[in-house]
């Protein structure tokens, strides 16, 4: 997100909760949403005010989006996939089974 996009964000965030956004808000927030795309955040932020009477801050947005990004997982993917049976995991390069929820490492 730039600097630009992380100002409008804010600004929003600031007329639906009446915090105070001034330049110390601004550079404590840029590190903790830098990679975070901008429509993501808008959407989470969204989120968060339709649902949620709780103070908002970066990681509830980093939180949502994360949400988000499961949910769209198709569902072999998905934490609810049920259990590989032994000797049945599906790896991956690094060992890890694509079926597991856990992503359980090969066995030893």
């Amino acid at each position: 997100m730039s600097g630009d996009e992380l100002t409008v964000l804010l600004t929003r965030i600031q007329t639906l909760d009446n915090r105070r956004v001034d330049k110390l808000t601004l550079q404590a927030w840029e590190p903790l949403m830098a990679g975070v795309d901008y429509a993501d955040a808008v959407a989470a932020v969204n989120a968060h005010f339709r649902e949620s009477t709780e103070y908002l801050k970066p990681a509830h947005i980093i939180g949502r989006i994360r949400q988000a990004r499961l949910a769209a997982l198709p569902s072999t993917m998905s934490p609810e996939a049920g259990e590989c049976a032994p000797g049945t995991h599906r790896r991956l390069p690094d060992g890890t089974c694509i079926l597991c929820p856990h992503r359980e490492f090969a066995d030893e």
